[in-house]
């Protein structure tokens, strides 16, 4: 454990002072559930990985203090927008150093965001750049049409210098590209430290570098940016400390060390919370009863609820990836393929208790929400139906699953979810009750092969690498918004390329037919699969200028995405922070992916 440095504050008391000893008073120490994944900007997409990128690295633009739609300069000292809203110029900041020792220049730039664009592993943010810029799903795909050269030659047409300026020309029209823009994956690099690592040289020559597995990329362990922050240690599974950058641009932050501590027992937090050995903790909801005494005795400080830009849903995998030790089975036999019944996740949804859920397990601090769009956004659809918990209609559909079968030959599914996290435990526990009750009706009728459901933990890490690897079945997953877009919504929860739905294998589902019933200017048409269905709606949402039809069009993504039931127990957070009375600074911005250490301090 960490050693303690004992320092003073004074507490004022009807105007008696009391010396109170404050726990290492230069270190900020945090206890998160779980490890990050990477420190490449390019590579990461969770918020444990993003949380420290974005205090050892920086944007060109920062978001101003808790709005989500303003900027300030950070790595460029000002930018222009044309006035067809594709040409970004940006101006660079001079005089800036990374940890390292090297110069932040205009070049380093515009390596920093080539790279992340060639480097796009499956998975990964760097469809948020792609998209605007190329008009791209994946530089892959891209590649398959121009060749490896024309695809270089097209990044480099679109990321480049003019007169020392960086010029970023998109596609399209694209509004919310400046919160892409401070978003961690955008991080700046230093150019000449990456390539002597082996990284991308900056040439033609892309493909060594693109898609690469975690501990492939050349900077998933190391880290040099121009942050306020440095990379100090990580050793996965127990910490990762950052230490103060002396030479930073801007007035060096007034803590000396920041430390990441992975605890993913909530028992072992509570207890380093309450000695003082943290200064913030995760707090599941289920545990919130054990703050309040700390929160009404003056010994911790509670902010919220707070409305999150957050959701938490359960994802079906329509096709698990041969060899996974999750594979579901039919009559005791594999069935990769299960899940692509659309009875049988209708019955996952009937059988889901959401209000119970929400009141137990989240404190009554979440919505219920009809497809991906939450609330606050454009194209959420308040009027857009949800599952209700029924267990008759539940029952209807499992008869139904696999003409049939399913209900008479019994089968089996894996919820997992990640270590420690026990509200998303909760759900799939919550499925697992409701699921196997229909084992007593079908004994009675004969059929002794059971539905068996099992719920398993994993750590973080792995959690994800199976989950992008294809091999969860059902798993329960967090969303935080990158943007304040719906798109940044309808696109990871179902585009070809978004981070749960490549996942999910939506092409399974063949020769739908489409009827609009918002978008009415829309034809009936019928898709070769429901993947192309969606994928064609979601390019017309994002390129529609007029926001009412627009909205029409999110609409009728929310209303598939229920129909066919792709998700179940899809609900919007509110959000709580737990902290100790001695910690200050903080204040809360829906788009930061965690703690911004910068603006803290103790006393």
């Amino acid at each position: 454990m960490w050693h303690k440095i004992l320092g003073m504050f004074a507490v004022g008391v009807l105007g008696v002072f009391v010396w109170a000893q404050i726990p290492n008073p230069d270190t900020y120490i945090e206890a998160w559930i779980g490890d990050l994944q990477s420190l490449d900007p390019a590579w990461h997409y969770d918020t444990a990985s993003a949380t420290v990128i974005f205090n050892i690295y920086e944007t060109l633009v920062f978001y101003d203090g808790e709005h989500v739609d303003k900027f300030v300069p950070m790595l460029a000292t000002a930018w222009e927008v044309s006035e067809d809203g594709r040409v970004y110029t940006f101006t660079i900041r001079e005089g800036v150093k990374f940890h390292e020792g090297g110069d932040l220049t205009p070049e380093d730039v515009v390596y920093s965001l080539r790279r992340a664009v060639l480097q796009d592993r499956s998975g990964g943010p760097i469809h948020m750049i792609l998209e605007p810029l190329l008009d791209a799903y994946s530089i892959k795909e891209l590649a398959d049409k121009l060749g490896d050269e024309g695809v270089y030659q097209l990044v480099c047409e679109a990321i480049k210098l003019v007169d020392g300026k960086v010029v970023i020309t998109l596609a399209y029209p694209f509004p919310p590209f400046l919160q892409i823009l401070a978003g961690s994956w955008c991080s700046i690099i230093d150019m000449e430290w990456a390539i002597a690592l082996g990284d991308w040289d900056g040439s033609a020559n892309w493909r060594p570098w693109h898609d690469p597995k975690a501990e492939h990329s050349k900077l998933f362990n190391v880290a040099n940016g121009t942050g306020p922050f440095k990379l100090e240690r990580w050793v996965p599974g127990e910490y990762i400390s950052l230490v103060r950058n002396e030479n930073y641009w801007r007035e060096p932050a007034k803590l000396a060390r920041v430390v990441f501590k992975i605890v993913p027992e909530w028992g072992t937090r509570l207890a380093m919370f309450e000695a003082g050995d943290v200064d913030v903790i995760a707090v599941p909801r289920a545990y919130v009863s054990a703050m309040d005494p700390l929160v009404a005795a003056g010994k911790a400080k509670m902010y919220g609820p707070l409305p999150g830009a957050i959701a938490q849903t359960g994802f079906f995998n329509f096709r698990v990836a041969e060899g996974s030790p999750f594979m579901p089975k039919l009559g005791g036999v594999d069935k990769p393929d299960l899940l692509s019944d659309i009875h049988l996740r209708r019955a996952f949804n009937y059988a889901m208790d959401l209000d119970t859920y929400i009141r137990e397990a989240w404190l009554g601090e979440a919505w219920p929400v009809g497809g991906p769009v939450i609330k606050g956004r454009l194209g959420h659809n308040p009027d857009q139906p949800i599952y209700p918990f029924d267990l008759e209609k539940a029952e209807q559909e499992l008869r139904l699953a696999w003409g049939g079968e399913a209900w008479k030959q019994g089968f089996k599914v894996v919820i997992t979810y990640n270590t420690g996290n026990v509200m998303r435990k909760f759900a799939a526990e919550m499925l697992e009750y409701y699921l196997e009750q229909f084992n007593e009706i079908r004994a009675k009728e004969g059929y002794t092969a059971p539905i068996d459901i099992e719920v398993q933990d994993l750590p973080w890490p792995t959690y994800l690498a199976m989950m992008d690897d294809k091999q969860l079945a059902v798993f329960f997953v967090g969303w935080l918004e990158d943007y304040a877009h719906p798109h940044n919504w309808v696109h990871p929860y179902m585009a070809r390329t978004g981070a749960f739905a490549m996942t999910q294998n939506f092409d399974l589902v063949q020769d739908v037919s489409f009827e609009p019933v918002y978008a009415t200017w829309l034809p009936a048409k019928t898709y070769a699969t429901l993947q192309d269905l969606f994928d064609e709606l979601i390019d017309m949402a994002k390129k529609e200028p007029n926001l009412a039809k627009a909205e029409l069009l999110y609409f009728e993504l929310n209303r598939l995405a229920v129909d066919y039931a792709i998700n179940v127990a899809h609900i919007q957070l509110l959000t709580r922070r737990y902290e100790q009375p001695w910690v200050h600074g903080w204040y809360y911005n829906p788009a930061h992916p965690g703690t911004y250490c910068y603006t803290l301090w103790k006393g």
